[in-house]
């Protein structure tokens, strides 16, 4: 071999060499970059990785019950100061949670889905595979991730709120209308003139506010309004005058039921008189609400509420069966359509009616599965005012024999239907700008957190449930409340025992109680004490000026309420031996004393609570 040959050998080997020193030098870099990494993510292994923000608040290295706390005490903070607004130059502020006399009545206007965002903040740089968590991780550092979820405005409730404060500045628009009267026996028309007004324009405010919510921002919004026309004017009336005398001198109309005759006045009548707009113009019309009313008031003998069946218990066992009776509701719909079309010509109408069937008429519960108890839920409501008592003991009757089929999610706000008073609810009191004026579903939450804890005695899954905005003293312990207010929130659960399932609900002295009876399937349900935490003092006391309170004189109206948070496991052990588990977690706010104070003329600052029921 020559000397030449030699040499390029050794040149070779050496390179070698070198490939492979840099080979094993590679790999051991990127062994401890990959061991670093490993040891980074084993480092926040229980704890958010640095860069992650939820609803922009900074959550780096905190736990998920740290991150859940630290997030909801800036969103408690943001709210505390309300939602703003600015018209005409000054500030207006409604709080972001109801106030009323009956804290069952508070609900949120904006409510966030803290649990879903920590969810999702936690599993960032984890469930995607080592390679992409780890870019996720690194990325994170440099470009922060900022997690949000479903946050719920209550557009209508904002609005009303807002409308409700600047009540005052704002001239409601009024269509010229017919004035009916009787005088000396004759009737008198006349025609109130129509008025320009102005209306607020609150729908891009309320889409400004979106923005601000998932950045817990909450800066001024401008509002503002615009000047409304009249729909019906003077000129268009005058020549309707006549027509009204006409109208009231048909043939009077009697509505028959068997062997009852109804005979309308013609006082009754002429209220039921409105202006409907036509292809050929205004007309006169019956308006169709007001003869709804009108004929029940009128024959309210006719209709009959109906009448669930009901279980006698005694000792936790079936004593005896109570069947239930058919209610029966007039047609005012299809009745109105027959005095429309045919009368003058017609002035006798039989009242159409039709019959509300009731659960278990004459039928013995024990052959549908009505069987055995499965569930109790109580609550006191020791200390409730009248109208709430009225409210509790109306709930219970809509409640009380309803059958849970097979299969339903049961939805409480469908069951009890519309809250007001022609459905038989009872008014408590809100505070509507420097105002207090009555609204109604107080108790209705006594109803809820009863069922509630029912269904989970009974074992059954909880598709709906939230808690109240702040803690009240009739749910304690805190965390096993839940709030009504229809659409939503809503208490749901499902009836998945292969059998019906039928509500027995009654109240014993100041305790409601929901017994769920059916048959057992062999499950197994239980639930953790609450554990209640960050218990945290209320603001001070807020005024809110009013004129009509005398000057300097204070009227209170919510009581401060201490902030804190809860949780307790539901755990449902099957027949089959799957166990079911779920975590229901409440935050309540710091709630402070509110309370009216009469001033002689009102500040440049408008404040005010939101009005809607719950």
């Amino acid at each position: 071999m020559t000397e030449n040959k030699k040499s390029k050998l050794q040149s070779l080997k050496l390179l070698l060499t070198w490939a492979n020193v840099t080979v094993v030098v590679t790999a051991l870099a990127l062994l401890m970059v990959v061991g670093s990494l490993v040891a980074y993510g084993r480092l926040y292994e229980n704890r958010m990785f640095p860069g992650v923000r939820v609803y922009g608040v900074r959550v780096d290295g905190l736990t998920k019950s740290e991150a859940r706390q630290t997030v909801q005490d800036a969103i408690d903070s943001a709210l505390h100061g309300g939602l703003r607004f600015r018209f005409r130059g000054r500030d207006v502020s409604i709080d972001a949670t109801t106030v009323a006399t009956d804290p069952d009545a508070s609900r949120d206007l904006i409510r966030y889905d803290v649990e879903k965002a920590i969810d999702d903040a936690f599993a960032f740089g984890r469930d995607s595979g080592w390679r992409q968590d780890i870019g996720e991780q690194v990325r994170a550092r440099v470009v922060p991730r900022n997690f949000t979820a479903q946050v719920t405005i209550d557009e209508a409730g904002i609005a009303d709120s807002v409308n409700s404060t600047l009540a005052k500045d704002l001239d409601p628009v009024q269509d010229a209308k017919l004035a009916i009267s009787f005088e000396d026996g004759k009737v008198v028309t006349k025609i109130e003139t129509e008025k320009t007004g102005t209306v607020l324009i609150t729908q891009p405010a309320i889409e400004e506010l979106r923005s601000q919510v998932l950045d817990l921002a909450f800066k001024p919004i401008d509002l503002s309004e615009r000047s409304i026309e009249p729909t019906i004017k003077y000129s268009d009336l005058e020549g309707l005058e006549p027509k009204v005398t006409e109208m009231l001198s048909r043939p009077g109309l009697v509505f028959t039921y068997a062997k009852s005759k109804f005979a309308v006045p013609t006082s009754t009548l002429a209220s039921w008189i409105s202006v409907t707009s036509t292809a050929g113009g205004l007309s006169l019309t019956l308006d169709e609400q007001m003869f709804a009313d009108g004929v029940r008031a009128l024959a309210k003998e006719v209709e009959v509420d109906g009448k669930n069946g009901s279980l006698v218990v005694k000792d936790g066992k079936i004593q005896s069966f109570v069947a239930g009776t058919d209610g029966v509701r007039i047609m005012t719909d299809e009745l109105y359509g027959q005095v429309m079309a045919e009368w003058p010509a017609t002035s006798t109408f039989a009242l159409l009616t039709k019959k509300v069937p009731a659960t278990l008429v004459g039928e013995d519960p024990e052959k549908i599965g009505i069987k055995e108890l499965i569930g109790v839920g109580t609550s006191d409501f020791s200390g409730s005012p009248v109208n709430r008592r009225k409210n509790i003991a109306r709930g219970v009757e809509l409640l009380n024999g309803t059958i849970v089929e097979p299969g339903e999610v049961f939805s409480l706000v469908d069951t009890m239907g519309d809250i007001d008073g022609p459905h038989g609810w009872y008014p408590e009191m809100v505070i509507k700008g420097d105002k207090t004026l009555p609204e109604y579903g107080g108790g209705l939450c006594q109803i809820g957190t009863t069922a509630f804890r029912a269904a989970m005695d009974s074992g059954l899954p909880i598709v709906e449930r939230q808690n109240h905005s702040y803690r009240v003293r009739y749910y304690e312990p805190a965390g096993t409340d839940a709030t009504i207010y229809g659409p939503h929130p809503d208490l749901r659960f499902k009836n998945d025992t292969g059998n019906k399932i039928l509500i027995n609900a009654y109240v014993k002295g100041d305790i409601l109680t929901f017994e769920f009876w059916g048959t057992g399937d062999g499950r197994i349900a239980q639930r953790t004490d609450p554990h209640i935490y960050n218990i945290t003092a209320p603001p001070p006391t807020k005024l809110v000026e009013t004129l009509d309170l005398a000057p300097g004189k204070k009227k209170c109206t919510e009581i401060a309420h201490w902030g804190a948070d809860a949780d307790f496991t539901y755990t449902v052990k099957m027949p089959d031996g799957q166990v079911l588990t779920q975590v229901f977690r409440s935050h309540y706010r710091p709630w402070q004393a509110v309370c009216l104070i009469g001033v002689e003329k009102l500040g440049t600052t408008d404040t005010a609570t939101s009005t809607t029921g719950g």
